[in-house]
């Protein structure tokens, strides 16, 4: 998939941006009814290719706890490269590594999926994250 793309799901909106990429803007509340939603975009995207997901929650003011397990639950480590948070409070970064925590103890996951979830403060630090993250996916293919 080569095409820019963006969906709006609640008060969230995704964004594809090729190759690997996808923004997601959570402005107020993200819901256990959207869940869903958004494990469909991250399967059809994750399945053509492994995406980053970069989650901008510094304009969030609710994540739902069962919304969160459903991800947890449904989303296939495989699809995804690893997850940086943008403006993450101490609360949403609990939910967050909970929810790569889950996955490994669940045994849908191996221990690295606790080392794909990363924190930036602004989205010029979170775009070096992904420089770098790019950088030693790079040096491990070789």
């Amino acid at each position: 998939m080569s095409e820019q793309r963006e969906w709006k799901v609640g008060d969230t909106t995704i964004r594809f941006e090729p190759p690997e990429l996808v923004w997601v803007h959570t402005r107020g509340r993200a819901t256990y009814e959207d869940a869903p939603r958004l494990v469909e975009i991250y399967r059809e995207l994750g399945q053509q290719r492994p995406i980053l997901i970069v989650a901008d929650l510094s304009e969030a003011t609710t994540l739902d706890v069962q919304g969160g397990r459903y991800l947890s639950l449904n989303i296939k480590p495989e699809w995804i490269l690893g997850t940086i948070y943008i403006g993450a409070r101490l609360l949403h970064r609990a939910v967050s590594k909970g929810i790569a925590l889950a996955a490994h103890l669940s045994g849908r996951a191996d221990e690295s999926v606790l080392t794909k979830v990363r924190f930036a403060s602004s989205q010029a630090e979170a775009r070096e994250l992904i420089s770098r993250m790019r950088a030693e996916r790079l040096a491990k293919t070789g």
